[in-house]
């Protein structure tokens, strides 16, 4: 009896702790889902004003961002005619600095020149000192008293016939020296007329550049307004858009607040009905639960018990085995770390070696260019008295053709910017083409972020802008430090050896001349019917980057494909 009445003590005590773990399974997932308040529920008739309302809104907005588009589209192309027009100065001053170069070989013709007369000048004044000397030995031969000839007799006659001969001898030489040197006076001198004819066209060609710089300012000045008027209208279309779309955002808010409500509303039901079937469900899951828990925790520690005494006997068999495997594995991992180590180490020296050297290379490269090109914003001729040997004269774009005359003088000559590409190239002739195309964009990806200045950039990096008067001179151009969208490429390509003018069309005339389908990462990208608008770099995937216009900044574009001049130029 005792122990009938202590197995049933156990087992009551069993149930009881059974019936009260489901009556806690069942408060708590009653706790866990409270009775929320019913939510609004609004009319079908407050949704469709709304959404008429949103209607309304739409099409106010949409005939705006119509306009807007227009207006863009407009400015578009005027910022393009816009870049055409800056681009017509950079072609007027780098005109403007070839005709200060060939005025200053010009100039130092003619100081050749007439150094050459000087020294023949004191050839003849030489001549003429000795001719005199001759003359009054002459003189002094011929002044023999006529008493002394008559006593002499034959003797003083055959004297007087040799110094006569003597006399007539030397005259007819000095007269053959004097009218040779006459002769090359006069040559001197004409040859110093033509030299002063070429510096005078020289001189007339840097007027016809600043000509062209004045004509193209003026062009800018008178399209300034035009631009300001519609930067002005699309700024107020934008406005206007800008408050129609808040009304929309407002109509659509309003309207999707009431569908919000309806929502939540047919939420709040759905979730009342599931709430009281998942209590009733949970109930009976959580009895069959614990059930099956208990069965399986029985099974569960039978085979433990099995699996460790198993586990015990194979892990002491396998962890000398193991032991051995895992130090000869480390052994040879070190190995071949150290071996990859090594070769890194190696493999990171010598590309660190190569990065130095193509990095020396190219800044000696733009270096030599910087050297050999004039200061491109500066309209001053960079030349003055102190150049009297012609140890610089800046390389020109566009070669004098009637320099012959310089050329016979042995005048300095004037190195091209092909000239100067020759020798800037081989500092970098041991690059690849793929390392010199890598080199032109990261120095050109260097500078993202830095500002559009017009006329800024040269073969060193951004320079100060100049002054138009107007747009450029809003945004303060003239006093930034930065690159246009020449004086980027011109600097991107000193990097190897290619020397540039600051003119997009100019430019246009390099390399070779390419179809836009098959543009290839580093070739330029033009704008305009003859290139004479804008340039940029391609990248590749449709990208490109530029110095784009005043206001902006150095940039990765997508690829603008209307207006692009009919050529892609491939320069390496």
């Amino acid at each position: 009896m005792t122990i009938r009445s202590s197995m049933s003590r156990r087992t009551t005590t069993k149930v009881m702790r059974g019936l009260i773990a489901s009556g806690l399974s069942i408060a708590f997932l009653g706790a866990t889902s409270p009775v929320v308040a019913e939510p609004a529920n609004p009319s079908d008739t407050e949704i469709a004003s709304a959404d008429s309302q949103v209607g309304v809104a739409q099409g106010e907005v949409s005939k705006l961002v119509a306009s807007v588009s227009n207006s863009d589209s407009e400015i578009a192309a005027l910022e393009l005619e816009m870049g055409g027009l800056r681009e017509a100065v950079n072609k007027a001053l780098v005109d403007l600095h070839d005709a200060q170069s060939s005025a200053e070989r010009a100039r130092q013709g003619v100081t050749v020149a007439r150094k050459k007369l000087d020294d023949i000048q004191a050839e003849i004044l030489k001549a003429q000192k000795t001719l005199d000397e001759i003359s009054r030995s002459a003189y002094r031969q011929g002044a023999v008293p006529s008493g002394v000839a008559g006593v002499s007799g034959k003797a003083t006659s055959e004297e007087t016939l040799d110094r006569q001969t003597f006399l007539r001898t030397n005259a007819q030489k000095q007269r053959e020296a004097v009218d040779a040197l006459d002769r090359l006076r006069t040559e001197q001198a004409n040859e110093e007329s033509r030299l002063r004819e070429v510096k005078n066209l020289a001189e007339k060609r840097e007027s016809e550049a600043e000509s062209a710089k004045a004509s193209a300012q003026q062009a800018i000045d008178s399209s300034n307004s035009k631009l300001e008027e519609n930067l002005r209208k699309r700024a107020e279309l934008i406005s206007k858009r800008e408050e129609a779309q808040r009304g929309l955002d407002s109509a659509r808010g309003n309207a999707d607040s009431l569908r919000q409500q309806r929502s939540e509303y047919e939420e709040y039901k759905r979730a009342e009905e599931a709430r009281k079937k998942a209590e009733a469900e949970a109930a009976a899951a959580e009895k069959a639960r614990q059930e099956a828990e208990a069965a399986r925790k029985a099974k569960e520690e039978a085979a433990r018990i099995a699996a460790e005494a198993a586990r015990k006997a194979a892990d002491e068999a396998a962890r000398k085995v193991a032991a051995e495997k895992a130090e000869k594995a480390r052994q040879d991992a070190e190995k071949a770390a150290e071996a990859a180590q090594a070769q890194a180490e190696a493999e990171r020296q010598a590309s660190e070696n190569r990065r130095s050297t193509a990095n020396d290379s190219a800044r000696a490269a733009a270096a030599l260019i910087e050297a050999a090109t004039p200061n491109h914003a500066s309209l001053d001729d960079p030349y003055d008295s102190n150049n009297q040997d012609g140890n610089y004269i800046a390389a020109v774009e566009n070669e004098d053709n009637d320099s012959s005359i310089l050329d016979d003088l042995d005048v300095a000559q004037v190195d091209s910017m092909e000239d100067i590409s020759e020798k800037a190239s081989a500092l970098v002739e041991n690059a690849s083409r793929s390392e010199k195309i890598e080199i032109v964009i990261s120095r050109a990806m260097a500078y993202i972020g830095t500002p559009y200045a017009w006329g800024g950039g040269n073969a060193s990096g951004p320079t100060q802008g100049i002054r138009d008067g107007g747009v450029a001179d809003s945004f303060g151009d003239f006093n930034k430090i930065g690159f246009d969208c020449s004086g980027l490429t011109l600097y991107a390509f000193a990097g190897v050896g290619i020397a540039l003018p600051h003119y997009t069309g100019y430019q246009y005339q390099k390399g070779t001349k390419v179809d836009p389908s098959n543009m290839q990462r580093g070739d330029l990208i033009f704008y305009g019917p003859n290139a004479e608008y804008h340039v940029a770099i391609y990248l590749g995937d449709g990208t490109m980057i530029e110095a784009p216009q005043s206001g902006s900044s150095v940039k990765v574009s997508p690829v603008r494909w209307s207006g692009m001049s009919p050529y892609a130029v491939r320069l390496i």
